[in-house]
């Protein structure tokens, strides 16, 4: 369970418009590496999973066992640079959800460009990456559950005659279908 965000006046780190230039312009520059780093996985794991999705549908074992590699270890990426991101948010005394982000937005940019500035929006940035990523993951489950149904019902037919591992008898009551079946004879 998530606690909720501390108050502006129990946070160890005061970043608001007055505070000391030195500690903002430190905070912001941690902000903007953790940030780049975080955009950068997010793209290279995006490619990843068009790679992916492009070796599933081509059925290349080789490239998809490579793409798949790649994934893994851009998703780990991802999440080595979204933990660090939440750990410079816990060192300002703010939570990791995405309010806290957008407070620690508000208060290192310009009042008036807040939805507009830099931080704000690397962070949109990152949000759509996250979403993208995760649609894309589950397009290929998809793929490879479809992939996985038709192999299932090839060998269905060649060791039972039928598609589905389920017949149904005279009385419409359903069936395990027969171990196998003779293909022929040599």
């Amino acid at each position: 369970m998530r606690s909720a965000s501390p108050t502006s006046s129990s946070r160890p780190t005061a970043i608001h418009p007055c505070a000391d230039a030195g500690v903002d312009r430190a905070i912001r520059s941690a902000l903007d590496q953790v940030l780049d780093r975080e955009i950068a996985a997010g793209n290279a794991l995006a490619a990843a999973l068009e790679t992916e999705r492009a070796a599933l549908v081509g059925s290349e074992v080789a490239a998809l066992e490579a793409s798949t590699t790649a994934k893994e270890r851009l998703a780990r990426e991802f999440e080595l640079a979204d933990g660090e991101r939440r750990a410079l948010l816990a060192r300002l005394g703010y939570g990791p959800s995405a309010a806290d982000m957008e407070e620690v937005i508000r208060a290192l940019e310009d009042p008036g460009c807040s939805d507009a500035g830099p931080l704000a929006t690397r962070w949109r940035r990152i949000v759509a990456l996250v979403a993208s990523c995760r649609d894309a993951n589950e397009r290929n489950g998809l793929i490879v559950a479809l992939q996985s149904r038709r192999t299932r019902q090839a060998l269905n037919v060649l060791r039972t005659g039928c598609a589905n591992e389920l017949v149904y008898g005279r009385t419409g009551a359903g069936a395990a279908a027969p171990a196998s079946r003779a293909l022929g004879r040599a």
